[in-house]
């Protein structure tokens, strides 16, 4: 499975009535909460076994499936 196809798997997962993979402010437009948030990040985490720290979690890596695509694959090299 490809790194994008499995962001947009587990941001189904969170909010399956809504379609997050073309919104570009999934958490500042408030489209998830801390808790979702937390469960994105834990998914993320072990589906592609890496580790994101404090430091990754930014506006930039997590308001549109991109930049959660380029964080992963960041970590992955």
């Amino acid at each position: 499975m490809e790194v994008k196809e499995g962001i947009i798997a587990i941001l189904n997962e969170i909010k399956p009535t809504k379609n997050l993979a073309d919104i570009n402010n999934i958490v500042e437009g408030g489209f998830i909460d801390s808790f979702e948030l937390m469960f994105l990040i834990t998914s993320i985490s072990e589906k592609f076994n890496i580790s994101i720290g404090v430091d990754d979690i930014t506006p930039e890596n997590f308001n549109s499936v991109d930049g959660i695509t380029k964080m992963v694959i960041d970590h992955l090299k």
